[in-house]
């Protein structure tokens, strides 16, 4: 039997393989990322998408491993082998993205803080940012307005209470993020701490129903233009596990989320998604099986994205 070759082309990268069972999704960049045998985390885009910083690890599973922030290149000949952010302290990274205007890295990172010094915690993330216009800055934890809260006490062990992931911010400045709290709306919810005229994050709560609800509202993603969001339910139906699904932004409201369908989802965990810069990829975290890798291994993903059939 002959199997057309098809080809999918992000950026610089072309990506030519046979159709199998999660056809229209392949791996991003897996040999120049060398994501083989570490577990590789959706990475953030700067807003040309000629740079990604990204978490890996350096082994699977997950929690035996280094897991470090990462930066590669977008050249003429696909993206450069990636190398180490240096950070002040080696610490877990997760989840970083890159600010509308490409000055900002937001991410999660659980370096011990001196604030929290004479604090019970265990392992606590909070949401940190970066100026990317300053070789010498440092990372710096975003403070106040209850966006992060200490994992520690009563919280340590318990669950993801008190750690904050999955950050982006908009192009008026808005921060969200996901969380899990005792006294949310389900188990985890996805917040966001608007920024007032002044650019200021204001206290953050949590969106209301459709996109929350009383169980697991996951892996948050919203565009620049705060007209898309791209999430992860496990108990809202579609391919089966967890999967991503899409909200769209109209009448100052967020409209119930559509699952994005089997050509982007599987029936293994797939979340953390974002959008390319030009909003036609979608890329994304999986545990999907790998031909001759372990099972389970959390790899990047892409995909070919079509608005319009999510937005209308």
């Amino acid at each position: 039997m002959n199997i057309p070759i098809k080809i999918i082309s992000f950026c610089c990268l072309v990506v030519i393989y046979h159709p199998v069972a999660f056809a229209e999704a392949v791996r991003f960049a897996p040999i120049a990322l060398q994501q083989d045998g570490k577990i590789t985390l959706t990475p953030g885009f700067t807003p040309d998408g000629n740079t990604i910083y990204f978490a890996q690890s350096e082994c699977s599973p997950i929690w035996q491993c280094p897991q470090r922030l990462k930066i590669s290149k977008r050249t003429v000949d696909g993206w450069t082998t990636p190398s180490l952010v240096e950070l002040p302290i080696d610490a877990r990274v997760d989840w970083p993205s890159v600010s509308p205007d490409g000055n900002t890295l937001v991410f999660s990172w659980s370096a011990p803080r001196s604030d929290y010094k004479n604090l019970d915690i265990r392992e606590n993330f909070d949401l940190y940012t970066l100026d990317l216009t300053d070789a010498n800055a440092q990372p710096v934890p975003i403070q106040g307005n209850d966006i992060n809260r200490p994992r520690s006490g009563a919280f340590k062990t318990l669950r993801y209470v008190h750690n904050e992931g999955y950050p982006s911010f908009t192009s008026s400045g808005d921060l969200y993020f996901m969380t899990e709290r005792l006294d949310g709306i389900g188990e985890r919810d996805i917040y966001v701490a608007p920024a007032n005229a002044d650019g200021i994050l204001q206290t953050a709560f949590p969106l209301n129903a459709p996109v929350n609800s009383a169980q697991r509202d996951d892996g948050v993603w919203v565009n620049p233009t705060s007209t898309l969001m791209l999430l992860t339910y496990e108990n809202r139906g579609g391919e089966g596990s967890a999967d991503i699904f899409v909200s769209q932004f109209i009448d100052e409201q967020w409209q119930t989320p559509k699952n994005v369908g089997a050509s982007v989802n599987s029936p293994y965990s797939d979340f953390g998604a974002k959008l390319s810069p030009d909003e036609t990829q979608i890329v994304f975290s999986s545990n999907r099986p790998i031909k001759g890798q372990s099972e389970g291994i959390l790899q990047v993903w892409v995909a070919p994205f079509d608005k319009a059939i999510y937005t209308n």
